[in-house]
């Protein structure tokens, strides 16, 4: 007999058992057929009282029926939760598949390394230049475009901020652009051009 068995039976014969009224001194106490951690008064004589059954172990039996109930209720709630998830994922992936090739999602991390290679000076605008041209992904095309522009509105207002300070000082642009010009002219003629 398995563990649930026996405990629905004690919980059984504690239910059948005679009311106090029924009993006489000269009645039987009813004993379980196995043998159960219960403690079996006898009756007195000069009272009618019932046998006391171990409530300890009637309360251990509903306390672990009870404990079982829940953990059957916390892994069925897991079990939905799995299931949800997975029904959103497969949603999500089938409105991805449907999607034209040119403005499937793009993840996280081509964005953050194409940022990184993009914010490399010099070599940055050459990055945004390729990626704003040649991807097929229209959505990563754009991003690469949004940070050209970026970089058209800076130089734009580096500009303007050279010609304000040119005419407030009353240096000439060329004074700005000489060490820019000799800086290059030394690399090139480092480099054998």
């Amino acid at each position: 007999m398995s563990d649930s068995d026996k405990s629905k039976a004690l919980v059984d014969e504690i239910k059948n058992a005679p009311a106090p009224e029924e009993l006489n001194a000269s009645s039987p106490v009813v004993v379980p057929s196995e043998p159960v951690k219960a403690e079996v008064k006898p009756a007195k004589a000069s009272t009618a009282a019932a046998p006391v059954v171990d409530k300890a172990a009637a309360d251990r039996i509903k306390a672990e029926e009870k404990a079982a109930k829940k953990a059957e209720r916390e892994q069925a709630r897991k079990q939905a939760k799995i299931d949800k998830k997975a029904k959103k994922a497969a949603a999500y992936q089938e409105k991805v598949e449907q999607c034209p090739r040119d403005y499937r999602p793009v993840g996280t991390g081509l964005f953050f390394w194409s940022l990184f290679l993009c914010s490399i000076p010099v070599l940055g605008i050459l990055f945004t230049l390729i990626f704003s041209v040649v991807p097929v992904n229209k959505n990563f095309k754009h991003f690469a475009r949004a940070i050209l522009s970026w970089y058209v509105i800076i130089l734009i207002l580096l500009l303007i901020f050279a010609i304000i300070v040119t005419f407030a000082l009353g240096q000439s642009i060329s004074d700005y652009i000489w060490p820019f010009e000799k800086f290059f002219s030394e690399m090139a003629r480092a480099l054998g051009f």
